[in-house]
């Protein structure tokens, strides 16, 4: 595809969440009826899937959660000898994906439309490692994601929001939460319900060790009273995994 035709695609399926770029240029295009002042969303950020293969350098199968446009998995798919499965939730983030997967010609990418708190992950096979981005904070129980990924893998790469601590409550399973209304200001990236559970800190990392991932490495922790971020590497030491099946 040329220039032309792949902004026609681009603003076909927009609009978009982020810009990305192929062979040097950034899609889609400033349309030339726009204001002179108009500006295209910010590209991501382009370090995550480096620090994922920086703490998990031998990974080569490889689950995504939250693929959003795809802009990681095409990271993550242009590493030599990796094969990834993408899940995301919203049919139409999930096309723009498959558009910019079919314009690099990734052929070692499953793409999949599907709700994680529904998924049965078990059905999905054994991974090497799996990376949740921007997920956790847009779930009801986030703590029954993490024990379903610790059936399937012994390696998880987490890059969520926690909730710094005014406000919070304990919730059912003893983990204490934010009740958090889903108004972000871009759909796209919103929950598919209408209110989520943001662990606070201490939660978050319970939760996951509860889950079976005894070894933790903070990698980034950017506390405040309110919306805080953390990347982890979790990794499991025990043989023993809750499915009694073995990482592939």
């Amino acid at each position: 595809m040329n220039v032309d035709e792949i902004q026609r695609k681009a603003l076909e399926l927009g609009p978009w969440v982020n810009s990305f770029e192929f062979d040097g240029t950034t899609y889609p295009l400033s349309d030339r009826k726009r204001a002179a002042n108009a500006e295209l969303p910010a590209p991501p950020r382009k370090g995550r899937a480096q620090a994922f293969f920086e703490v998990f350098p031998d990974t080569r199968h490889i689950l995504e959660l939250g693929a959003l446009e795809g802009a990681d998995t095409v990271r993550l798919a242009r590493r030599p000898g990796t094969a990834v499965v993408a899940v995301e939730g919203r049919a139409d983030n999930l096309a723009r994906a498959e558009f910019i997967i079919g314009l690099h010609q990734l052929a070692n990418v499953e793409l999949m439309c599907a709700d994680v708190e529904t998924l049965d992950f078990e059905a999905l096979g054994t991974f090497d490692a799996v990376l949740c981005a921007g997920l956790l904070y847009h779930l009801q129980e986030p703590w029954k994601l993490l024990h379903q990924l610790a059936k399937i893998t012994d390696r998880l790469f987490i890059s969520t929001h926690y909730w710094g601590g005014v406000g919070t409550e304990r919730a059912a399973d003893g983990y204490t939460v934010k009740l958090v209304r889903e108004e972000h200001p871009e759909p796209r990236t919103r929950a598919l319900t209408e209110t989520v559970l943001w662990f606070d800190r201490e939660s978050l990392l319970h939760a996951i060790k509860d889950a079976g991932f005894d070894a933790v490495n903070i990698l980034h922790d950017a506390p405040t009273a309110t919306v805080c971020d953390m990347i982890v590497a979790c990794h499991r030491t025990s043989p023993h995994r809750p499915s009694g099946t073995t990482a592939a």
